[in-house]
């Protein structure tokens, strides 16, 4: 069941024959992304060739393809990738395609946040089982968390829905980084639909969070209604591999289709030292679980890719499962910040739950190993994870659970609870 690191020339060839697909493939089901028809305009993504990765060489190698070959400007991409985003008809697209200059043209599609929020808010503060699962390697919870450290400081990028920065488990701690769909960095730290909140506190928060002290940049690329918009997710990652200190990390927060250029910008963003988790989905429009090596970002080489338990280590119903799922982490009626009001919590439940509290186990190791890559960190997450308790994992998964507990320097495993000693701990209240 190891998931096999391709070649990057492998990468690339794989993820150009699949961006093609979706313009020549059968239509899809009314209220699905339809196809362009002759006559029509449509937004789209092309990955340029041969471009150097600079700002000015990008634009200038848009404009020109624009003006020999049609269409309308509309952004560009530089840093993980060199490509723009342009309104085309269905014959530029050919034109396009035909061009030597081009790598790819991908049709824009949406994406959706990765978890269900609970629809009562409440205020108040609910016991974090999650967190209680996390430091400690069996069953029954022992009503405590203790982590190594609370990577005090280290940043994490959230892709999300934006994150409400003056909610009391983040306050202090987040900057609105950049909006992707606006198109400028910078501004207040908003959420107006609480998915990017509560997954950033379960990062970070000081209560509800697994890397108490670390730092939330906030990336929006999902708007109001939970989807977003490829163009803005490309706009995401660009941003976040242009201006992020490397190495770092990011959380994000959606899936869907796979075959788009957004899999090789992941790729290439990796590359550049910036490690991620990625949610490995929830199952297909019936709830049934599907491999998660069939939606993005989860089917990357290059993501920390994680899928949901509930409080009886059973693998949740609808979370996705297959080979390229690295670890699983606690996903069901997980408490969090609600985006609704600054002492205002709800419940998240889905593998972007998970995913965001493995991103808090990745913080409090880059906080002793600050400079470990992508892969290492993978690696060391993999080592210390606890093996064999998840019930029902799926066919071809990794049967490891996220584990942040202090551990052994010889065998990266954790001492027995009742030995658990750290710096960071606190009571979760009773169930």
């Amino acid at each position: 069941m190891t998931k096999k690191t391709l070649p990057r020339s492998a990468v690339m060839a794989a993820a150009a024959c699949a961006l093609v697909l979706p313009l020549i493939g059968p239509a899809p089901a009314a209220g699905a992304d339809t196809p362009t028809r002759a006559g029509d305009t449509g937004v789209y993504v092309v990955h340029l060739l041969r471009t150097d990765a600079t700002p000015e060489a990008v634009r200038a190698a848009a404009e020109r393809l624009v003006a020999d070959a049609g269409g309308q400007l509309r952004r560009t991409y530089h840093a993980a990738l060199q490509g723009f985003s342009v309104t085309l008809t269905e014959a530029q697209v050919g034109a396009y395609l035909k061009d030597t200059r081009v790598g790819s043209v991908t049709r824009d599609r949406a994406y959706r946040v990765a978890g269900a929020l609970d629809t009562r808010p409440h205020r108040g503060r609910v016991a974090p089982w999650g967190l209680d699962r996390l430091d400690q390697r069996d069953l029954p919870l022992d009503g405590t968390y203790t982590a190594p450290n609370a990577a005090p400081n280290v940043p994490v990028y959230v892709v999300d829905t934006g994150v409400r920065g003056s909610h009391e488990e983040l306050r202090g701690r987040v900057t609105a980084a950049y909006d992707a769909i606006r198109d400028r960095a910078g501004g207040w730290a908003t959420d107006c639909h609480g998915h990017g909140t509560a997954t950033a506190s379960l990062v970070a928060g000081a209560r509800t969070g697994v890397a108490k002290q670390a730092r939330i940049a906030s990336v929006r690329a999902l708007g109001c209604d939970g989807t977003g918009r490829l163009e803005h997710l490309v706009s995401a990652v660009d941003w976040i591999s242009a201006h992020a200190p490397k190495p770092a990390l990011a959380s994000l927060g959606f899936s869907g289709e796979p075959g788009s250029v957004l899999d090789l910008q992941l790729y290439e963003m990796a590359d550049q030292g910036i490690a991620y988790t990625a949610p490995a989905g929830n199952g297909d429009a019936d709830g049934q679980p599907i491999d998660a090596c069939d939606a993005t970002p989860g089917r990357q080489t290059t993501a920390l890719t994680v899928s949901a338990t509930d409080q009886a280590d059973r693998r949740m119903a609808a979370a996705n499962t297959g080979s390229c799922v690295h670890l699983f982490a606690p996903g069901a009626g997980i408490p969090v910040a609600s985006g609704l009001g600054d002492r205002y919590y709800t419940r998240l439940s889905g593998t972007s739950a998970s995913a965001a509290q493995v991103a808090g186990v990745a913080a409090t190791y880059l906080h002793e190993h600050p400079d470990t890559s992508a892969t290492d960190l993978d690696a060391a997450l993999a080592r210390a994870a606890t093996p064999d308790r998840v019930q029902d994992p799926g066919a071809d998964t990794r049967n490891l659970l996220a584990y942040v507990g202090p551990t052994d320097a010889a065998t990266g495993r954790g001492p027995a609870p009742a030995d658990r000693t750290g710096a960071a701990e606190a009571r979760t209240g009773q169930r």
